[in-house]
């Protein structure tokens, strides 16, 4: 379950457009909105530094603080300017304590390295986010796995992963999360793998008979002529 509380300080405003949302960034406030079931979508701002710093850690939770009251919500996107290194936008969705909820959690492997790795092995994370369903509070900021067990060749599937207490696993139960390859394997499969453009060599049969076939082909022209 989600132990910490993270709390957000939120400033009401005035939808505007493009023009007052690149005015907001630049006095270090990133525009946002609220919506949620049987309320009215509402726009608010954030202050950069803030959110900055709260986003090191795993949310999906949040209480919204605005003028000391508080709102509950799931954060549901957040848009990243790449160039520029920030965030651009946040949606956040409105939740009640007792209505289950869907979201995207992520899934991490234990310390513990597998015991494949003694014979070479290497754990590939195929998958680095599950969607589950639970009420609010039961709602997990991380899934750990034990991957200590897995040999060569092992996976583990969504299925595989027990979830914490009042957790449903939404994420179909076969897609593979971790898998413990052999990482010399793999190394001989790239060599002997034919280069990028380079053609696998003929077999001898067919390189024959197309010799038979061109063979046959200029005699009938000679016949012709």
């Amino acid at each position: 379950m989600a132990k910490v509380k993270h709390v957000l300080n939120v400033q009401a405003r005035t939808a505007g457009g493009t023009g007052d949302a690149r005015r907001l960034r630049k006095t270090g406030l990133i525009p946002a909105i609220v919506y949620g079931k049987g309320i009215e979508p509402k726009c608010i701002s954030v202050n950069a530094t803030e959110w900055q710093l709260l986003s090191r850690n795993e949310l999906n939770i949040l209480s919204l603080v605005e003028d000391g009251k508080e709102t509950l919500v799931l954060l549901k996107e957040v848009q990243h300017d790449p160039i520029r290194n920030r965030t651009r936008h946040l949606d956040f969705q409105a939740i009640r304590m007792d209505q289950k909820i869907k979201a995207h959690v992520a899934v991490r492997p234990g310390h513990a390295l597998p015991a494949g790795a003694s014979a070479g092995g290497l754990l590939e994370q195929n998958l680095h986010e599950i969607e589950v369903e639970s009420l609010p509070q039961d709602l997990p900021e991380e899934i750990i796995v034990d991957v200590s067990g897995m040999n060569l060749g092992d996976m583990i599937h969504v299925g595989d992963i027990a979830m914490p207490a009042g957790v449903t696993a939404v994420t179909h139960a076969d897609i593979v999360v971790f898998t413990e390859v052999d990482e010399n394997a793999a190394a001989a499969e790239e060599e002997a793998a034919p280069a990028e453009g380079e053609e696998a060599a003929e077999p001898e049969v067919i390189a024959e008979k197309k010799t038979e076939e061109r063979a046959a082909a200029r005699d009938e022209r000679k016949k012709a002529e």
